[in-house]
């Protein structure tokens, strides 16, 4: 996905006309993604930028290891290792 390219989500309120519509584009070199929201409720327009945080899993084990802890698994959301296919991503350390 380059900065032209982007994944946009619409949420419609029930019959009232509200609406909310997110367009995100990721920032690979920032790790974060980056969404410019706008809201339509009763009939006033607003825009809203804001970015989310991706974290990976090799900076969160390397956190947690810091911190004493003396394993780390991740896991995707169904429990299986975690590939790149996940949508949710599971940590699992182990104490001293």
């Amino acid at each position: 996905m380059n900065e032209r390219e982007g994944t946009t989500r619409a949420y419609v309120g029930a019959g009232n006309g509200d609406m909310l519509v997110d367009r995100y584009h990721l920032d690979a070199l920032a790790g974060r993604l980056k969404a410019e929201r706008t809201v339509i409720r009763s009939g006033r327009t607003r825009q809203v930028a804001f970015a989310k945080r991706l974290f990976g899993f090799p900076e969160l084990r390397d956190w947690l290891l810091a911190a004493g802890f003396t394993a780390v698994r991740g896991y995707g959301e169904d429990g299986r290792p975690l590939t790149a296919d996940h949508k949710r991503m599971v940590l699992v350390a182990d104490l001293p």
